[in-house]
């Protein structure tokens, strides 16, 4: 009998053990099948190797970094409203069972969490609820108090930063992201503007000084390096100080202190990763630009700033400081700028223009653009067809149309001026100038007398 239940003992581990193997094999293969496509690691993403940079070459590598949005630290100063009826989304649903006095705020470029909400007491903003994994319910992590600034705002505004979180943009990529929400706090509805609240940065060395390279997203796209897009601050022998830093369209080529350079990119901005960015000198020929304004009287204009751009190659940007400048050979388009003038009698003016004219730049050759000459036009569309691009306009319209006038101020080469602004006394600033309207029958009786409000 005892032999008999030893045999039995060890016939059972045996097949146990044979039963374990099975299922281990199965197991095994299962986590095969099952298995992810692979991902780079944390310690991946941060020994990438990237190609040797051409001899010469400046090298920053870039990582990110969030801002605060305290006082004097470095801030975007660019905000954007979203419209949109708030939804019953899940986050709202789930902040609803412990939270009723809440406005929703929308924005759609965090895909998954396009809603949060603003909690409202005695008509301030108090708190923001996000959703920042984007699961649909409220996190603790999930309710952000306000900034805590050293001064308080004079415009009645309370600010919230994010923490760093992982947005998923629309292009369907997950990066590292942070955003400052401003509420202008008022007796009805506040009102919520969005900003970007992190930035790529960098230091290296150019003509023996430190230099430091700052690169702003192109909005709420996760993206930092856009040509045409995207923001670009090179500095050198100086530190950020405040809350604005001066910056530039990103472009292909850039000007710093005289000296052109090619830009280009190795790596993408993600999780612990590294952008690369590398300015080696431009070697190509240059040609020189200048701008001349005339008017119908004897003014004494120049133009200030303007931008400019490739009109076949667009990843080439660039901001101009004055009517003269030195540039890369090829063709460009002027695209918008701001004309400083002075009347006979003193009074200093300021005018801004877009859709300029394309122009060529040649090798040691000097481009003349002319500008200037404005001449006034009248549109006069059916309001509710003024969106539309066949839309034709008319003198004569039906008793009870409502009409869209406009004034349409065209110069010599095809630029469109906008507004007319004078230098107010005792003031560095401009106040723009509302044009007068006066409407009259067919008989000349007047109609209608007005000024035309900017907006």
């Amino acid at each position: 009998m005892k032999k008999f239940l030893i045999g039995f003992l060890i016939l059972a581990c045996v097949l146990l053990a044979i039963f374990l193997l099975m299922q281990s094999s199965r197991t095994q293969q299962q986590q095969i099948a099952q298995q992810p496509v692979p991902t780079e690691t944390e310690a991946e993403q941060e020994t990438t190797a990237f190609p040797e940079p051409p001899p010469g070459a400046i090298v920053f590598d870039l990582k990110y970094r969030g801002l605060s949005g305290e006082k004097d630290e470095l801030r975007y100063n660019s905000y954007w409203g979203f419209g949109g009826g708030a939804k019953d989304t899940p986050f709202l649903s789930d902040l609803k069972k412990n939270l009723k006095d809440f406005e929703a705020v929308y924005n759609p470029n965090f895909v998954g969490a396009e809603w949060s909400a603003v909690e409202i007491k005695d008509n301030k903003a108090v708190a923001l609820y996000i959703d920042i994994n984007a699961d649909g319910k409220v996190s603790d992590n999930e309710k952000i108090l306000p900034i805590q600034n050293s001064e308080p705002s004079s415009y009645n505004r309370t600010e919230f930063v994010t923490p760093d979180f992982i947005m998923k943009t629309q292009g369907n990529r997950q990066v590292p992201f942070r955003a400052l929400l401003q509420v202008y706090d008022q007796q009805e509805l506040p009102q919520c503007m969005w900003s970007p609240s992190c930035v790529l940065e960098g230091t290296s060395t150019i003509d023996g000084q430190s230099a430091k390279l700052i690169l702003f997203s192109n909005g709420f796209t996760g993206s930092f390096k856009d040509f045409g897009r995207c923001s670009i601050s090179l500095q050198t022998g100086k530190e950020e100080t405040g809350s604005y830093l001066s910056r530039d369209i990103l472009s292909s080529i850039i000007n710093h202190n005289g000296q052109f350079y090619d830009v280009e990119f190795n790596g993408r901005h993600g999780k612990n990763s590294t952008v690369r960015a590398i300015l080696t000198e431009y070697t190509g020929d240059t040609g020189n630009l200048t701008t001349q304004l005339t008017g119908d009287t004897n003014l004494e204009a120049k133009l200030s700033s303007a931008n400019i751009a490739g009109s076949k190659d667009t990843t080439v940007q660039f901001n101009l400081a004055s009517e003269q400048a030195k540039l890369p050979t090829g063709s460009y388009k002027l695209n918008r700028g701001y004309v400083n003038y002075s009347t006979e009698n003193g009074d200093k003016w300021q005018l801004d223009f877009q859709e300029g004219p394309e122009f060529v730049i040649d090798a040691d050759k000097t481009c003349n653009v002319e500008l200037g000459k404005p001449v006034l036009s009248i549109s006069a569309v059916e309001e509710n067809k003024r969106y539309q691009s066949d839309v034709k306009e008319q003198t004569v319209y039906s008793e009870g149309t409502n009409v869209y006038i406009s004034r349409i101020i065209k110069g010599k080469a095809g630029e469109l001026y906008g507004r007319f602004s004078e230098q107010t006394e005792n003031s560095r600033g401009y106040n723009a100038i509302e044009p007068d309207i006066k409407i009259v029958d067919s008989e000349g009786k007047e109609v209608v007398a007005t000024k035309i409000k900017y907006g």
